[in-house]
This record gives C-alpha cells, sequence and structure tokens, in this order.
C-alpha cells in the first residue's frame, strides 16, 4: 500500500473488534491479533446510572463493541457438565444438539444441563459523585480499579433441578424417568395432571438441598449466592436496566445494544394453590429447542383436565425461568434481625464447597444493614448495596416495582433473630420478584412445595474480596 493510500485511511477506534495481522514464525501461519493483546489495554463494557435518578434504565459506558458481542464473548449459554466440570457447549440453536453437530444428551448421562460461561469474569462495581457503574472486561483485571474474580461458573440451564431419588443427589437433566420425579417425590401423582415427573424438586430444606448437590463432587451448591448475583449483574449490564421485569424489547437501540427485559415472569394456572398445592406446573424442557435464546417462552399444561397456555417465561440466553417460579433459599447467606426491626445480611467470603454455619453469625462477613420496617411486609429500596458479590437493599426507602431495583425485599419487622435468604420469588409474587428480589422471613430450615433449588458450580475455589489491579 502506498503512501498517499496509508494516508488516505480514517482512524479506527481500539475496541473489541479491532485487530491487526501477525505472523508466527514457529507455527507458519498468519492470522489476526486483537489489539488489546498488543497494547495492553483490556477491553471493558458496563452500565451507569446516575445517583438520584429513580430510572432503572442506564447509560453504557466503555466499549460498544464489545458490549454488543458480550454474551458471546463470554460465551453465555446452554452446557453439558460433568462432575469434573469439564464443559460442552450445546448448539446456540437447539440444546437437543452439541454445538458440535451431534445429539445431546440431556437426560443425566454426559453431565448436567447447565446454563453458565466459559471465561473467568472480571466484574467491577463502583461509584463516583454522579454515577453508579457495573462493568466487566476480559482477559484479566482492569487496572486502577477494584476487582472481582469470578471462574468459570454455571447454573441449571431449566431454572431449576430435580432430585436423583435413587442416589439422592441435585441433579440438573431432562427426564421422565421416575428416577428423577421432581416435586417431593410423590409417585400416586404420576398419571395425574399434576404430575411431578420432570418437574423441579422441592420441599426440601436448603440444607438438604446443598448436601444432594454435594454428592456431585467438589464445587458444586445448591442455590449458592455469587452465580445469583452474576446472573443478575450480566442481566443489569446486558439489558442496561435494573428492572429485568421489563417488557421484552427485540429491538437493538441507537448503539447496537440490547434494552428491556425478559417480562414479568411465569404465567399462573388457573388455581396454583388449590389444584396444584402450590407444587411445580411446567416441565424442565421448556425451551430446549430454542437454545441460547433471549426472550419469551411458553408452553401448554394439562391444566386439572383443560388446555392451558403458561406464557412470559423469561429466557436470557437460554437461561429459563430463573425467577418469581420457585423460591431458593440462599447456601450462603445468613440475615440478622436487629432491635430496630432491620436486617443484616451475613455472608462467607470463600466458595470452595464448605457449608456456611445457617444458625449463628459467628465469623462470617457482616454486609450491610437494611431499612427499618414499622410493620412486616414488602419494601423497595432507593440502593442496593453490592458488595463482596452479595446484594442487599440499603438503609433508604422509597423505592417501587418500577423504579430504582425494582424488587421487593421482605422485611419481617423482628426484632431478633436469624432468617435465611430467599431468592426469586413465588409464580404469585407479581412484581415483587425478580433478579434481586429478596424474602427474609423464612427460616433456613423452610421447607414447601415453592421453594426448590438450582444446582451450581465452579471450575475452581474463589474468594468474594474484590482485589485493586495496579495501573500500568
Amino acid at each position: 500500500m502506498d503512501k498517499q493510500k496509508l494516508k488516505d485511511l480514517e482512524t479506527l477506534n481500539v475496541g473489541a473488534n479491532t485487530f491487526v495481522v501477525g505472523y508466527d514464525t514457529k507455527a507458519g501461519k498468519t492470522g489476526l491479533i486483537a489489539v488489546s493483546q498488543v497494547s495492553g489495554s483490556l477491553p471493558w463494557f458496563g452500565r451507569k446510572w446516575a445517583k438520584g435518578n429513580s430510572s432503572p434504565v442506564g447509560s453504557p459506558v466503555g466499549d460498544f463493541d464489545l458490549g454488543q458481542v458480550l454474551a458471546k464473548q463470554l460465551g453465555l449459554g446452554g452446557y453439558l457438565v460433568q462432575n469434573d466440570h469439564t464443559r460442552t457447549k450445546l448448539s446456540a440453536s437447539n440444546h437437543n444438539l452439541l454445538e458440535s453437530g451431534g445429539a445431546a444428551d440431556l437426560t443425566g448421562a454426559a453431565g448436567h444441563y447447565q446454563w453458565g460461561w466459559n471465561v473467568p469474569i472480571y466484574y467491577q462495581v463502583y461509584e463516583d459523585d454522579s454515577y453508579q457503574y457495573e462493568t466487566i472486561s476480559l482477559g484479566g483485571p482492569r487496572p486502577g480499579f477494584w476487582n472481582y474474580y469470578i471462574p468459570v461458573g454455571s447454573r441449571s440451564c431449566a431454572g431449576y433441578a430435580t432430585m436423583d431419588r435413587t442416589n439422592t443427589r441435585l441433579a440438573s437433566v431432562v427426564s421422565s424417568d421416575a428416577k428423577y420425579r421432581g416435586g417431593n417425590n410423590d409417585s400416586t401423582l404420576d398419571n395425574d395432571f399434576d404430575s411431578q415427573l420432570c418437574k423441579p424438586a422441592t420441599n426440601l430444606a436448603i440444607s438438604a438441598f446443598r448436601t444432594a448437590a454435594r454428592k456431585n463432587g467438589t464445587l458444586w451448591f445448591a442455590n449458592e449466592r455469587v452465580m445469583q448475583y452474576m446472573t443478575a449483574a450480566l442481566k443489569r449490564i446486558i439489558f442496561g436496566n435494573r428492572n429485568i421485569q421489563a417488557a421484552f424489547n427485540a429491538t437493538l437501540d441507537a448503539n447496537g445494544l440490547r434494552q428491556g427485559g425478559t417480562g414479568t415472569g411465569i404465567d399462573q394456572p388457573t388455581a396454583w394453590a388449590d389444584a396444584w398445592h402450590n407444587y411445580p406446573y411446567v416441565r424442565l424442557d421448556v425451551g430446549i429447542n430454542q437454545g441460547d435464546f433471549t426472550g419469551l417462552l411458553s408452553t401448554t399444561i394439562n391444566d386439572n383436565g383443560a388446555q392451558k397456555t403458561i406464557g412470559n417465561i423469561p429466557s436470557f440466553y437460554g437461561l429459563k425461568n430463573d425467577y418469581k417460579y420457585l423460591a431458593c433459599m440462599s447456601e450462603n447467606m445468613l440475615l440478622q434481625c436487629n432491635a430496630d426491626k432491620s436486617q443484616s445480611l451475613f455472608v462467607a467470603d470463600m466458595v470452595d464447597g464448605s457449608n456456611m454455619n445457617l444458625s449463628s453469625v459467628a465469623g462470617l462477613t457482616q454486609i450491610a444493614k437494611g431499612p427499618v420496617a414499622s410493620a412486616a411486609g414488602w419494601q423497595y429500596a432507593k440502593d442496593y448495596v453490592l458488595k463482596n458479590l452479595a446484594f442487599f437493599p440499603g438503609e433508604e426507602l422509597g423505592g417501587s416495582s418500577s423504579t430504582y431495583y425494582c424488587d421487593g425485599y421482605y422485611n419481617p419487622a423482628a426484632e431478633s433473630g436469624l432468617r435465611g435468604a430467599g431468592l426469586l420469588g413465588y409464580a404469585d409474587n407479581g412484581a415483587d420478584a425478580g433478579s434481586v428480589y429478596l424474602r427474609g422471613d423464612s427460616a433456613p430450615s423452610v421447607a414447601s412445595a415453592r421453594w426448590g433449588a438450582f444446582l451450581c458450580e465452579y471450575a475452581e475455589e474463589f474468594t468474594t474480596q474484590p482485589f485493586w489491579a495496579v495501573e500500568n
């Protein structure tokens, strides 16, 4: 190329899609090298929200090119994950197939049917005088910021897990075999409209769920808090919206980025409490043929003898039905009720497979103290404390189901005692349910028809303490 042609080339902004040509002398290959690898600057993308502004919609910051392909760069989608944490990507268009094109066995023989990411995540949450930020960098920590390191991980792709009743083992499988009967394992329902075959397991305490999860091996969990935290953070960053119950919008914004949310959550049967006795009513195979789909799904159920369409089932790059269906008690969050009728959140900072004590806050890390309650009920905070990969409402009330973080927090207004942290919400919780829904009125030992579990795992143990990355 002559000098005049070089002179006429326009200046490119360095982004995730900017490459230079390089030659590997050993391999004898010519290929593309990301400019960020050469310059040492890591691509990052995120959202910012103006302080004092009640709108849940944020503004994009960082590398917009990366924002357009962030889900792909992280590898968000469906996987088969074996007990040793090896994983195989499922087809982005149909989870009945492997990415390589072969048939996928989702019945457990080839691993658990999971949703997650296939590269470590470096996550930053911070604020300045005007804005609050959540960002993600690829390939390494963001210099000059506090970073959280989250290893490769996954959770139940169908939203919830079931039980291997033979081995009392928590499993993410899609099977109508009686071995994997959901609900409370009631075999008398197998031929009825409310059969629990191919449904999530419920009616067990979190202590039983996490014991069943550990039977898969090291670093397998039930309702682990970081997994729920990062699911919510990824949704806020990708959608640019703190209200995950916002209407789904398939149209990208002017920057080519996603907007909106994944809707209000699953529809209910005609009489969930009376006819279904609050047990699961949607099969675990819903949406499998849609692959890594983002949007709304529907299915047809036998609703006490009548066919009924259940719509508004959310799907986030293949993660289905992950809020406003069955509540999940976190295995590593504990709430302490205070004398002023507020609650404080305590967590353990090592995610290493050990069982956090759910009967004492001794040795745990206090994250935040929440708002005071004059009476038991739902509250909406103006802000959330996002610390140590845990979320908790701030002390100032004044939010709503359409402002700030939009999800509800139930405070029992108790003056003492410990409570578990209920996540996700019930199908009949309405606008209260969502990514940062928190129910604080139940003992950690709660077990009922509409409390279930999602199975999750990480490729390595890690700490939820942030680290400072030194600038070059």
